[in-house]
């Protein structure tokens, strides 16, 4: 499972969703079900709330301030900006295992070559996928059909990885 934590309107969560979705992932929202027989569900929260899972994925997109005081079970691993102070805040709160996503060597997942036809994501430190694997950092190419905001792509990636599935193109 993954929950998208964003405001109702935001560019780069419906990037993400497309991206994830192109994956094969089932999709919920308060107005909308998408569902095949994906690898994983994504869902959309817009405000807080109570979360009772074993396992999933925590993103947090953007609006951050309205989540204060979201709490996290073990289980989860959260996903954000590296600049996303508030976000980084919240995940450790819950003690929770983050990825960092952005455009310095700090980050678990970076992006470059953003100029080519192909993209370069990196995973600079290795994670552990939902069934227990280890994810050796290392670099993945990347074909994108459009543009994409520099988040959506490390955080899907950063998804991807955590579900074993390894990112080729979107």
């Amino acid at each position: 499972m993954v929950i998208l934590f964003s405001g109702r309107k935001s560019p780069v969560e419906r990037e993400i969703i497309s991206i994830l979705t192109s994956y094969g992932a089932d999709y919920i929202s308060d107005k909308r079900v998408y569902a095949g027989d994906g690898p994983f569900t994504i869902i959309s929260e817009y405000k807080k709330t109570d979360i009772n899972v074993k396992s999933g994925v925590a993103v947090f997109i953007d609006d951050t301030d309205r989540f204060e005081g979201q709490i996290f079970p073990k289980g989860i691993t959260g996903v954000c900006e590296d600049t996303n102070q508030k976000a980084l805040e919240i995940f450790r709160e819950s003690n929770i295992p983050i990825i960092s996503c952005g455009m310095n060597a700090k980050n678990t997942v970076t992006l470059s070559s953003l100029n080519s036809p192909t993209l370069l994501a990196s995973l600079q430190r290795t994670v552990t996928d939902k069934l227990g694997r280890s994810v050796e950092p290392c670099e993945f190419k990347i074909r994108p059909c459009k543009k994409y905001s520099t988040f959506a792509v490390t955080a899907s990636v950063a998804v991807l990885l955590l579900h074993g599935i390894i990112p080729d193109a979107f």
